[in-house]
């Protein structure tokens, strides 16, 4: 095996069943090939150097991460259509044995119809007292009476005088043969088949035909579940390999407290230490014309405070706010929509003081621009998994520069960019002396 799928398979074991026993050699050539572009070498040696660096390594788990679900993908659909495939040949056998039981109750309803027929044009003629009514009762007589004269004669002996010619015996045989068929015929004419005999033939075509059409509507049954499950698991694939959609502030919140406690025994302290650097930074009551902002006390806006409150608020409201109130803006619309419970120590803050200052998906976005995932302004369980994978001093750091960056592109960097680099230095100082500490 390529060594350079071992570093595969060490980085994200679910890809050995796919690279072993019998694997595609597509499977196999994509993630060499995912190696080599994340890693740029062929050498195995230089390979297991490089594969220590962690922003390296989360972004091949991520890309590798990717082909096992597009793999899976691809297994399911398969799956689907084998079962889709048997489903149909059931259905097709189905529908071929009902053919045949409609064809046998049409038979049989039409050989009961002829009959009925054939009386009832015999009672016609005998109201009408025409000489053709007698054409059943001289052929009925006729047949009736050879019947019984042959059945005397062999009685009487003539089978034993027959059974000494084989050419007699055969003639016999077919006229005894010939003659009770019609004598049936007769007796059926006259006197008809019983009409118990009638319903139970009928009962028993129609119960065929019920028992057809129920068993197609089973196979069909079986076909919606199978689907239905098929859905599901395409769903559930759907759910791990993708970051969460955008979803209200309230399902926010809630989901990225619940993504925060798969991190137990982080200390409860985080937040309130970090809540006062945004305090330090964000100062008092402040009313500058050229910030967007508008009216802010210790960093909460008035347009924030309105939404808060769920009412519009005043100059006064925002001088006014209590400290308490404050953080608990804080807390739900910034640190739990950044997921910062479940981001490691120092990254948090970094995170955090920027999607205070910058706007949450700014802060998502760029914190996934360097952790090398989907940037959809959404902190889920897929960026803190890659953020967890990287060294953190490398995080702060690469998120520092970014944030300057941003500043450096508005408008009024002239106006704030003092503050703006002060509280950014002053940040990223913070969050490496928490990663230290």
């Amino acid at each position: 095996m390529n060594p350079l799928i071992g570093i595969a398979v060490n980085l994200l074991p679910d890809l050995a069943k796919r690279l072993t026993g019998g694997a595609k050699p597509e499977t196999t050539d994509l993630v060499l090939s995912v190696v080599r572009e994340v890693l740029k070498t062929d050498d195995p040696e230089e390979a297991r150097l490089r594969v220590q660096d962690a922003e390296l390594t989360a972004e091949l788990r991520v890309k590798l991460a990717e082909i096992d679900a597009a793999q899976k993908a691809q297994e399911d659909a398969a799956e689907q259509a084998q079962r889709q495939n048997e489903l149909d040949q059931i259905r097709a056998r189905l529908d071929a044995e009902a053919a045949k039981r409609d064809a046998e109750f049409r038979e049989l309803t039409a050989r009961v119809s002829d009959r009925q027929d054939a009386r009832s044009t015999f009672e016609g003629l005998a109201k009408e007292s025409s000489p053709f009514a007698w054409g059943p009762v001289v052929v009925s007589v006729i047949v009736s009476a050879g019947f019984f004269i042959t059945l005397i004669f062999l009685i009487r002996g003539g089978f034993e005088a027959a059974a000494t010619d084989p050419v007699v015996f055969q003639v016999v045989n077919i006229a005894v043969g010939a003659l009770t068929a019609g004598f049936a015929t007769v007796v059926s004419f006259w006197l008809g088949s019983s009409d118990g005999s009638r319903r139970k033939d009928l009962s028993a075509a129609h119960a065929q035909t019920a028992a057809v059409a129920l068993q197609r509507e089973n196979a069909e049954a079986t076909r919606r579940i199978v689907s239905e499950q098929t859905r599901q698991t395409a769903e559930l694939l759907d759910k791990v390999t993708r970051q969460p959609a955008p979803v209200a502030p309230t399902q926010q919140i809630a989901q990225t407290q619940a993504v925060a406690s798969e991190q137990p025994g982080k200390d409860a302290l985080q937040f309130t230490r970090s809540l006062e650097t945004i305090f330090k930074h964000e100062g008092g009551y402040v009313d500058h014309p050229d910030d967007p902002g508008g009216a802010t006390n210790m960093g909460i806006t008035h347009k924030t405070l309105a939404a808060w409150r769920g009412n519009p608020v005043t100059r006064d409201d925002v001088r006014n706010m209590s400290r308490e109130e404050a953080g608990e803006i804080y807390r739900a619309n910034y640190w739990n929509a950044l997921s910062c419970d479940a981001l490691p120590s120092g990254v948090d803050l970094v995170v955090f003081d920027f999607g205070v200052n910058a706007g949450v998906s700014r802060a998502a976005k760029l914190l996934q621009r360097i952790v090398h995932v989907e940037q959809d302004g959404q902190v889920g369980p897929i960026t803190v998994g890659a953020a967890k994978a990287i060294d953190a001093e490398h995080i702060v750091s690469s998120f520092s520069d970014g944030r300057m960056e941003h500043y450096r592109s508005l408008r009024i960097w002239d106006t704030f960019k003092n503050g703006w680099t002060r509280r950014t230095k002053e940040t990223r100082e913070a969050a490496l002396a928490m990663i230290r500490a």
